[in-house]
């Protein structure tokens, strides 16, 4: 079989599975009237901190395992990296339940650690994207990421709000997930072909690989510039979507389901611009052209987010937020996969996929510690500012290159 479209369907399982907690985490950690709610005896403040630190540990357990999985896919094959991966994250769902259950925050947060380290395998499906993709093609192609990302988040949060709702059990959507887990190793093991024929020799590693990667990129004059740039983006759009769901939660009044469907209308709206509007905008503009405009207006839409008077109007943004952050997602991907040469794909895209998972994790603990001091607009306020930072950085970046080609 093709690889791309069983790539599409491992990845859509995997975001189904992470996007079931959205809907959840408020009613756990933020809403003290929620039957779910954990935090009984804590303050607000501290509430807000371990809501960031229960997304936080994910990310940072993906900054630590995706360069190391990167490269280890490079050596010993995608398939193998990549059905151990989805079968740690099955299991970790089930414990994920468990922990509900039981009432124990120590083994959330054990669940959570085991999911980023294996949540970090969508490095090695990047890996095999640009084995398979020529050049010119793999903007458009690592479009199915955001695509199957899309489709999880429109099917993901629905169906963690309307379980949880159903059974009016917390638990209940994770029980689902560690399901569909095993679904998934069953399908990456029948069914993904091994696109890695050309293995270099297995180095060796350690856990700092992710910051000496890092230190490594900062070091390479022309990836620098876009390794940077994916970062600061990342770490806006972290903040963002970390705490977006208590803003929803507790400003809006909006429970499990209504998260959920609120969640499934960004995932559609990111959909059809994988779908329809991506493949388009490449074929008539360059990565950097579409980027020039759709960075600013991400920012914009964050920035208005904590500030819209009614639910409507956070609808209505939704579609002019979603379209710009859907291109600017899979041409970034492409430009750092354009940076490096071909023997070094798996690497490279291990490096951004630890920069963004670096973002992911030491942002929502910014987000939690500063909401907790200075109120639900912070993350917004401060995730624009970091697009923003994105953007300069990028196009800096152009006109240094265009200085030093006339000389």
């Amino acid at each position: 079989m093709r690889p791309l479209p069983i790539l599409f369907f491992t990845l859509l399982l995997d975001t189904i599975s992470v996007g079931l907690l959205i809907p959840i985490l408020p009613a756990l950690f933020n809403d003290p009237a929620s039957s779910s709610f954990l935090l009984a005896g804590y303050s607000v403040g501290a509430q807000y901190f371990i809501a960031g630190a229960i997304t936080a540990v994910f990310g940072l357990m993906q900054f630590i395992a995706a360069p190391i999985l990167g490269e280890l896919s490079d050596a010993y094959g995608r398939k193998r990296l990549l059905t151990i991966g989805v079968a740690v994250l099955a299991f970790s769902n089930f414990m994920f339940a468990f922990g509900i259950g039981i009432g124990s925050l120590a083994l959330l947060f054990v669940s959570r650690t085991l999911a980023g380290l294996a949540g970090a395998n969508f490095s090695i499906a990047q890996a095999t994207i640009a084995d398979v993709s020529a050049p010119e093609q793999r903007a458009r192609n690592f479009g199915l990421i955001g695509a199957a990302f899309g489709v999880g988040f429109i099917l993901g949060p629905l169906l963690g709000g309307l379980i949880a709702s159903y059974f009016n059990y917390a638990a209940a959507p994770f029980w689902f997930a560690g399901c569909l887990g095993l679904l998934n190793v069953l399908f990456v093991s029948l069914f993904l072909p091994e696109t890695n024929h050309d293995r270099r020799a297995a180095k060796s590693f350690t856990l700092l690989k992710g910051i000496r990667n890092i230190k490594a990129a900062m070091q390479d004059a022309e990836a620098a510039p876009v390794y940077l740039t994916s970062f600061l983006y990342m770490s806006g759009f972290a903040f963002f979507t970390s705490f977006v769901g208590v803003l929803l939660s507790v400003e809006y009044g909006l429970t499990e389901a209504g998260i959920g469907t609120f969640f499934g209308i960004v995932g559609a709206c990111i959909v059809v611009t994988q779908v329809a509007i991506l493949p388009q905008a490449v074929k008539r503009y360059p990565e950097r052209k579409i980027m020039l405009w759709g960075f600013p207006v991400v920012a914009l839409c964050v920035l208005l987010y904590p500030f819209m008077d009614t639910i409507t109007l956070l609808y209505i943004l939704i579609p002019i937020m979603a379209v710009p952050q859907g291109l600017a997602f899979a041409n970034i991907a492409s430009l750092v996969s354009k940076s490096v040469p071909a023997d070094r794909q798996g690497a490279a895209l291990g490096i951004n996929g630890s920069l963004m998972a670096l973002a992911q994790g030491v942002i929502p603990l910014l987000a939690g510690a500063g909401t907790g001091l200075l109120g639900i607009r912070l993350p917004f306020v401060a995730g624009a500012l970091l697009i923003l930072s994105a953007w300069y950085v990028l196009f800096r970046s152009v006109r240094e290159l265009r200085r030093r080609a006339q000389n």
